[in-house]
Parts: C-alpha cells; sequence; structure tokens
C-alpha cells in the first residue's frame, strides 16, 4: 500500500491505498461533484476519517459497477447487432428458398 495525498472540501487527507494516485483524485473528485450538486454553497468541511474512507469506498464501489455496467451493455449491444444479422441473413435465405420453390412450381 502507498500514501496518497487528496484535498476533499479544502482539507488535505492522507490516505493508504493500492488505487493509482489519479484515480483516487478521480473518486474524490467525483464526490465532490456530488455534493455540490445539492448544495450552493462552497463548502469547507471537515470529514471525519471513517466517513471519508467510508464514502470514497462507496464511490469507489459506484464507479466501478458503473463501469462493469457499460462494459456489458456494450457486449450486449453488440451481441444484439449480431442476432439481428443473423434474422435478417435467415430471413433473406427464406425468401430466397420460398422464390426458387415458387418458380419451380410455375415450370
Amino acid at each position: 500500500m502507498k500514501s496518497v495525498n487528496i484535498n476533499v472540501f479544502n482539507n488535505d487527507y492522507v490516505i493508504k491505498t493500492d488505487a493509482e494516485e489519479d484515480y483516487v483524485i478521480e473518486i474524490t473528485t467525483y464526490l465532490e461533484q456530488k455534493v455540490k450538486e445539492v448544495t450552493n454553497e462552497d463548502l469547507t468541511l471537515a470529514i471525519p476519517r471513517p466517513f471519508l474512507l467510508a464514502t470514497l469506498k462507496i464511490t469507489d464501489d459506484f464507479l466501478r459497477m458503473k463501469k462493469e455496467f457499460e462494459e456489458y451493455k456494450g457486449r450486449a449491444e453488440e451481441k444484439s447487432r449480431e442476432l439481428v444479422e443473423l434474422l435478417d441473413r435467415s430471413i433473406i435465405q427464406r425468401k430466397s428458398n420460398s422464390d426458387m420453390e415458387f418458380d419451380e412450381n410455375r415450370e
């Protein structure tokens, strides 16, 4: 584990983490943005350490789940496109076979 310096609501904290510093900063930035969405005040908050760590963990969990969802959604959309293409080819093939049978019956 390494120590990472972060600044949350104008207060400096040092946390120990296995995560990359850029990712930790991304988490704190996201957290601050969400708090600012619900208040117009310029906040300077002294956050109790256990609360800060829990909040960062919850935010990390959310961002990871969001990323997993986006990846799953992308795979599902790709599979859906593949299935539509397969169905289209099948319909064209059936129509082609049906047209051939119709032509054979005319003779």
